[in-house]
This record gives structure tokens, sequence and C-alpha cells, in this order.
């Protein structure tokens, strides 16, 4: 995990989603925000969106890019991340209002219910069905994404 310029999202990385709330907790007291979002909204959105691999997604946006260009998409995240202001669903954006350590605690529950989760995996709403290890690799993707935007107040 390494940091850019003050001004700018830090690069950061993640190995396993059980590093994603140690991070939270790490950048939580003295953080800024380079986004739109609050770290608050960001775990909202993280959570949802952990749990929505287990709940399901409403599908009913991006059917065409799902069924001809889900693996070129996937490959293209990957490759080049995702774009800054891009949402796949916008019934997935958080409230500003919500409550950080709440958002946190959910945060929490969520990874911890995905790690134990052993039953199937459901539709990405832009990626289509998925394995576990992609979802896995999906999962840490967006959080690192998405944490990005948290700059910790020594950087």
């Amino acid at each position: 995990m390494s940091s850019h310029a003050a001004n700018h999202r830090r690069s950061l990385a993640l190995d396993h989603l059980s590093q994603v709330v140690p991070e939270v907790e790490h950048v939580k007291a003295t953080h800024r925000t380079v986004g739109r979002w609050t770290l608050a909204q960001i775990c909202k959105h993280l959570a949802d969106s952990i749990n929505g691999s287990i709940d399901g997604f409403d599908l009913s946006r991006h059917r065409i890019k799902r069924f001809f260009l889900a693996k070129r998409l996937l490959q293209y995240t990957f490759r080049y991340g995702i774009p800054a202001g891009y949402t796949v669903n916008p019934n997935l954006t958080p409230p500003p209002s919500v409550d950080l350590s709440e958002a946190i605690d959910a945060l929490a529950r969520a990874i911890e219910r995905y790690a134990g989760h052993r039953g199937p995996l459901q539709a990405h709403p832009l990626f289509g069905k998925m394995r576990r290890d992609v979802w896995d690799r999906v999962h840490r993707f967006h959080c690192a994404h998405h944490l990005s935007f948290v700059v910790p107040a020594e950087d």
C-alpha cells in the first residue's frame, strides 16, 4: 500500500478481504476523502456490494453488456481500473447521512458473511456469473478502488 501526493487518490492493493476493515480502522480517525463520498458512504456501499454477491443484485440494467461483453469488461476493469465516478447501479449509492460506526460494522459483517458463505454466488450486474475466486478478486479490487479515495492524514 502506497500513497501519492496529498491531493490525489492513493494507490492501494488488497491481497485479502480480511485487510479491508483494518484499513478502514487505520484511516477513520484522521482522514480526508478526495472523492464525492464520505468514508461512511464508502463502507456502506462496499457492504451492500459484498452482500449483493450472496443475495443478488438488480439485473435489469446492462443486459446487453453482460451478455456480450462481460468477460471483456472484467478484463478491462482489472487492467485499467474502475473509472472514478462510474456506477454500475445507482441503487447502490448510499445516502450522505450514513453513520460511520454503523457502516464499518455492516462492512465487517458483510465480509465475515461472505467468507463463511459456501453456497452459490449471484451474478454481477455488469460481469455476470463468476466463479468464487473471480468474485474474491472483484471484491478486493472494488474495495481497494473505493478506499483509494480515503487518504490518511499523515499522507
